[in-house]
């Protein structure tokens, strides 16, 4: 394994991943399933990987427009390339930011509503936090990591008195989209509520004019296009949980080869460089893990990000030394001491309604050169 932090090629666009597409290929028999993309942003025939390029150490990225990274900086991913995913495309809100407001009442003692200008004014930060879908499937491209700008919810949360009574938080979106989470969520430190990504308003389809984030939850508790927030007494099931997803919807600790792609083809002899993420919101991840056919796990190199709440860039090197298929696997470690033990089953792996820590592999095809 290389120690060296060096420039490497590092397919991260995110658009998603061949099982990411399938999950969106399902009977209609099935319940309706979170892992969906928009219509037209699956990947186009330029962002598949080619299964006859011939990965080395010096070209190891299959789509060059990716360019080249820096590993000792964490990658961003853009507004383009975050996934979408939504329970009705049907209902996409435009909003006129100058009419939207946001409202927050229930059992509070100062319900109070702020308009886009006050959003804007309030006092601000910037944070780069990942996001990831609760239905991404073992390796899928359902997962992002963005840098947020918003204010601090705890700043208004202590204008409102919130009564003793009050469980929950219900969320209600423009969309129709609703959901619901435990006090503790959205009174926990570092819950943003989120105006800009990566420098710019947020876009349409990720959420104008503001979003919810709350560390340790996949997407389907944080709300895009929120317009009201009610504390109440009482679990809320929203459209997800109705249709049998978590509840809870925290973050398990996974991780995924980005590259090589599956299936690619590698030089027996060549050095091959294996390289991805590792996620694990709000724990820390301390060690990433590669195994090859089966023999033992070896560590990889990690960058981690600049808080717990970002993705954990890996990387290892190996050389095949005989043709044929080669299994890959990566699993990760967290603060907690949890490890990623048991490994996928089934093109969603796991449990994908709660979730997933499976272990990813791909398998690599070794060929003389």
């Amino acid at each position: 394994m290389d120690s060296k932090v060096s420039r490497r090629g590092f397919l991260i666009g995110l658009t998603g991943s061949a099982l990411a597409v399938a999950a969106g290929c399902r009977p209609s028999t099935l319940p309706p399933i979170p892992t969906l993309y928009a219509p037209g942003s699956t990947l186009s025939p330029t962002d598949v990987p080619q299964a006859t390029k011939v990965f080395t150490a010096a070209d190891a990225v299959p789509d060059p427009t990716y360019g080249s990274v820096t590993y000792n900086s964490i990658l961003t991913t853009s507004a383009e390339k975050l996934y979408d995913t939504q329970y009705d495309y049907n209902k996409t809100p435009t909003i006129d930011a100058a009419n939207w407001s946001l409202r927050i009442d229930g059992l509070v003692d100062n319900p109070l509503t702020l308009h886009y200008e006050e959003v804007k004014e309030m006092p601000a930060y910037e944070e780069m936090r990942t996001i990831e879908c609760i239905g991404n499937p073992v390796g899928g491209g359902l997962i992002g990591n963005v840098v947020w700008r918003g204010f601090h919810m705890e700043d208004v949360l202590s204008k409102l008195g919130i009564k003793k009574e009050a469980t929950h938080a219900k969320f209600e979106a423009a969309d129709g989209y609703s959901t619901s989470v435990e006090l503790k969520w959205i009174m926990q430190p570092n819950v943003m509520m989120a105006y800009q990504m990566n420098g710019a308003p947020l876009t349409t389809t990720h959420g104008f004019p503001l979003r919810i984030m709350m560390p340790g939850l996949y997407g389907q508790k944080m709300p895009r296009w929120i317009q009201h927030i009610e504390f109440i007494a009482q679990d809320y099931i929203g459209f997800w949980e109705g249709n049998g997803y978590s509840n809870i919807a925290t973050v398990k600790t996974n991780s995924l080869i980005q590259s090589p792609p599956d299936n690619a083809k590698v030089g027996v002899g060549r050095r091959v460089e294996i390289e991805g993420v590792a996620y694990g919101s709000p724990r820390k991840i301390t060690k990433v893990e590669v195994r090859i056919d089966g023999g033992d796990w070896m560590p990889a190199q990690i960058v981690n990000g600049p808080n717990n709440l970002t993705w954990t860039q890996w990387w290892a090197e190996w050389v095949p030394t005989t043709t044929g298929s080669h299994q890959v696997a990566v699993r990760a470690t967290d603060e907690s001491g949890f490890v990623q033990s048991h490994d996928n089953s089934g093109i969603f792996g796991s449990d994908s309604r709660d979730g997933t820590d499976a272990i990813h592999a791909i398998n690599l095809q070794a060929i003389t050169i």
